[in-house]
């Protein structure tokens, strides 16, 4: 058994379509893929990164007045990192409710930051170990 970090940003959209068009791959870029201009997402945009690899990102839109752990228990490896991201929410004190995360394998983002408009909120959490 090996130790890897996940990087974590936890977010607030205004609706699952909003969050989805910022964080799913853009069909585009692979037929513009040889620009700088073209990210492969909104997100990865909002990061300062190009490409993201998606087979090592796992994300999901999670609305409804329930607690982060019955949004989130379900996903990859949830039992290691939800009491960690918990604590930390709990830290940070956010200023909106939870209701999208997104998380992936750490350096896939070199300089991971927090983002908001007039349509999210998306705040970096950092990286949290688990064992695979």
């Amino acid at each position: 058994m090996h130790t890897d970090t996940l990087d974590f940003w936890v977010g607030n959209f205004n609706s699952e379509e909003d969050f989805y068009d910022f964080v799913e791959e853009d069909e585009n870029y692979y037929l513009l893929e040889e620009s700088d201009d073209t990210h492969i997402s909104e997100f990865a945009a909002s990061q300062n990164v190009v490409w993201l690899d998606h087979d090592f990102v796992e994300y999901g839109f999670e609305d409804g007045n329930r607690t982060i752990y019955e949004k989130f228990a379900e996903y990859s490896f949830a039992e290691q990192w939800l009491p960690i991201l918990v604590n930390r929410l709990n830290e940070i004190n956010l200023k909106f409710e939870v209701n999208a995360i997104i998380f992936m394998n750490k350096g896939q983002v070199p300089k991971p930051v927090s983002v908001e408009n007039d349509f999210f909120s998306l705040t970096y959490v950092g990286g949290i170990e688990f064992s695979a």
